[in-house]
C-alpha cells in the first residue's frame, strides 16, 4: 500500500477509532483486531510470531514502509511505534485499506 495513503488512514482512525500500539499490548489484544500494521524496524522474531498469530486468527498484516519513529509520527505520537493493531475503525472503511494492500 502507498505509504501516504496508509498514514492518512491511520491518522483518521487514531482520532475516531481505537488503535493499540506496542508489541506486548498488540500481542495480548490481538484477538478482535481488524488489522495489524508493522514498521520496517520491527524485530524479525516478533514479526514472524505476529505473522503466525495473525494467520491463525485471519487478521490482515500490513507492512508500513517506514521506521517506527515515522509510524509514531503518522499517528501523532512523539515516540516510536513499531507495531499497532486497529481495534475499531471509527466508521472509516477498512475494506479500502485492505483492497489496496492486496493490489501492492
Amino acid at each position: 500500500m502507498e505509504r501516504k495513503a496508509l498514514e492518512e488512514y491511520l491518522a483518521k482512525v487514531h482520532k475516531k477509532g481505537k488503535l493499540v500500539y506496542g508489541i506486548k499490548e498488540v500481542v495480548d489484544e490481538l484477538k478482535g483486531s481488524k488489522a495489524v500494521v508493522t514498521s520496517t524496524t520491527l524485530d524479525q522474531k516478533v514479526r514472524q510470531k505476529l505473522q503466525r498469530d495473525c494467520k491463525k486468527l485471519s487478521i490482515p498484516l500490513i507492512e508500513y514502509n517506514g521506521t517506527s519513529i515515522e509510524m509514531g509520527k503518522a499517528i501523532g505520537k512523539k515516540f516510536r511505534v513499531s507495531v499497532l493493531s486497529i481495534k475499531s475503525t471509527g466508521g472509516y472503511d477498512i475494506k479500502e485499506l485492505l483492497n489496496e494492500e492486496v493490489k501492492s
